[in-house]
């Protein structure tokens, strides 16, 4: 946008420049004509950036005002989202027992461009000394068709096997994964699990395997408390929809029967699928796999605070800035000049909370105007019983991300341990990673926003509304125009919705809620299965939008084929059953 105001400035410095000498003469002749003078040059064209920075701040409308209003409802909003990708962890030979990595283990790619970006794990992984060696779709006439998934333990009998549940990840291209998706939530019978030595079968109910990435616990972008948390699953959703493309089994630590083997199969037994099913293949179905987030700790050069300006800019501390950008600023400590006194600064919305006052600061964002980034500004502030303020170096902790330099790594380029990676493992990402998209900063879009203060359940059950809200969450600026257009898309794709009261009898007590009805059209989406998620994530959405005490029962009808899908009835988070 600078660019565009920058060319005016120029343009109107020349031309109109040449007009008003030749209209007045006698005070403008040397207006008129072009200059050889390489300095004169210079010269007009720092003017017309200047100038062109003045009128794209007049015609702004001052948006750090909805900034900090969108700061205090939604903080996460304004955050640039950070490149993300899926990682497999593979037990190395010496690993004999359980290895629980926890959520925000930090990992490295291979060097790119001379910078190592970093990544932190989203989901806490358990790895078992077991693999994968055959997955399979067996279908026998007269019995039920099923996925038959061969598991081969490392070096130890299964009855030794610290087995609890196991997580699966639905890998390869996403239109066949999540197809697979669809069937094992929606068409699956039940499961059996057996050993391979061992006639006995171990029976689970469909119930067993769950779904991952839709509660708080599962969350992958960091979350405010104070955000409304069906947000993050939209978000997340456009992001990166892979996130939601595993399935926890649980129920294992009951299977006693497992015997002296090394081998052992669970089937998934599904009922009838009324069309095409996807390749099954081994590779597809990836176990101890997470999301992970280009996010990383990182210090700030220190601010020389001499408040001769009423904000700095924060900058990372780095030798190529280019390869860094500011997510979030997490801690601010003062050492006054000449003494060795620390003071902590409290953000601007933490002031005052528990009765003591002192030094705070507040951050502003704006577009960069040499770069596609968000470049990230700090102001502070004193209580007056202080006095003026003294010369100060403020030090600052960050959370940064490596702004567009993971869109050069490649799949298997995230396998570099750190001091946080345990041992016994290797791993490697089995994605490339996403492009990361800044923050919708322009004055229009967040007065929209702040327009959807005022959306209820029911104003929700207009299309318009919910059409309008969804697109609040595809983020324009991103390199990833392909994603950004098949997001679009999908929401586009949603016919109708509709609300109606409903009762239900939970525990003895008459419950009122909601019955919400859909119709979205299937070509609008890459497959049958990416419907269904879709409308999972929506069905998620709008249980936890929903007010207190009453429950919601999602119903999505394709409105191509006539095909009806439910979801079981929900108070929140938590199904009816």
């Amino acid at each position: 946008m600078l660019n565009h105001y920058y060319l005016q400035e120029l343009a109107a410095l020349r031309d109109l420049g040449a007009e008003f000498a030749e209209t007045h003469p006698s005070i403008a002749s040397m207006l008129s004509g072009s200059s050889a003078d390489p300095d004169v040059e210079r010269l007009l064209e720092g003017v017309a950036f200047l100038t062109g920075l003045i009128r794209e701040k007049l015609d702004d409308d001052f948006p750090e005002i909805i900034h900090d209003l969108i700061h205090l409802i939604w903080p996460h909003y304004l955050r640039p989202l950070p490149s993300a990708a899926i990682v497999a962890f593979q037990p190395k030979s010496s690993l004999k027992q359980a290895l629980k990595i926890k959520k925000g283990v930090q990992l490295a790619s291979v060097p790119v461009a001379g910078t190592t970006c970093l990544f932190q794990t989203c989901f806490d992984v358990e790895v078992q000394p077991i693999a994968i060696t055959d997955v399979a779709f067996v279908e026998t006439p007269g019995m039920a068709s099923s996925i038959r998934v061969t598991l081969q333990t490392k070096g130890g009998a299964l009855n030794n096997l610290q087995l609890k549940n196991l997580q699966f990840h639905l890998a390869g291209d996403y239109s066949s994964a999540s197809d697979k998706y669809f069937i094992l939530r929606h068409y699956l019978r039940r499961i059996i699990i057996k050993a391979k030595d061992q006639d006995s079968e171990f029976s689970l109910t469909k119930e067993h395997l769950q779904p991952v990435g839709f509660n708080m616990a599962d969350g992958v972008l960091p979350y405010p408390g104070n955000s409304f948390p069906g947000y993050r699953i939209l978000q997340e959703y456009f992001t990166l929809p892979e996130n939601f493309l595993f399935l926890n089994l649980t129920g294992l630590e009951k299977w006693f029967n497992r015997g002296e083997g090394t081998q052992f199969e669970i089937i998934f037994e599904l009922n009838d699928i009324p069309f095409q099913i996807p390749r099954i293949r081994t590779k597809d179905f990836i176990l101890f796999a997470t999301p992970v987030l280009n996010l990383f700790k990182h210090e700030a050069d220190p601010v020389r605070l001499d408040h001769r300006m009423s904000e700095y800019r924060v900058r990372p501390a780095a030798s190529n800035l280019t390869h860094f950008q500011v997510y979030s600023v997490d801690r601010v400590t003062g050492y006054i000049q000449g003494t060795a006194t620390a003071r902590e600064y409290q953000h601007f919305d933490h002031f005052n909370r528990n009765g003591a006052s002192g030094p705070v600061y507040n951050t502003s964002k704006r577009k960069s105007p040499s770069r596609r980034v968000t470049d990230t500004y700090i102001s502070v502030s004193y209580p007056k019983k202080d006095g003026p303020p003294l010369p100060e170096t403020l030090s600052i902790e960050l959370t940064c991300t490596n702004g567009d330099l993971p869109d050069s790594i490649q799949v298997g380029d995230i396998s570099q341990p750190t001091s946080s990676t345990p041992e016994f493992i290797t791993f490697s990402n089995i994605s490339p990673p996403t492009s990361g998209a800044q923050p919708p900063l322009e004055k229009n879009l967040l007065w929209r926003l702040l327009g959807h203060l005022s959306l209820n359940y029911t104003s929700l059950a207009d299309i318009k509304n919910l059409k309008t809200l969804l697109g609040l969450y595809l983020f324009p600026d991103t390199k990833d125009r392909t994603t950004l257009l098949a997001n679009q898309k999908r929401i586009d794709g949603l016919q109708k919705i509709s609300s109606t009261p409903g009762d239900r009898l939970v525990n003895g007590l008459m419950m009122r809620g909601r019955e919400i009805h859909m119709e979205a059209r299937y070509d609008h989406f890459a497959s049958q299965g990416d419907l269904y998620l879709f409308a999972s994530i929506l069905n998620e959405f709008l249980a936890v939008y929903s007010t207190f005490n009453s429950f919601t029962r999602f119903t999505l009808k394709e409105s191509l084929r006539g095909e009806i899908i439910s979801w079981p009835a929900r108070i929140g988070e938590r199904p009816l059953i």
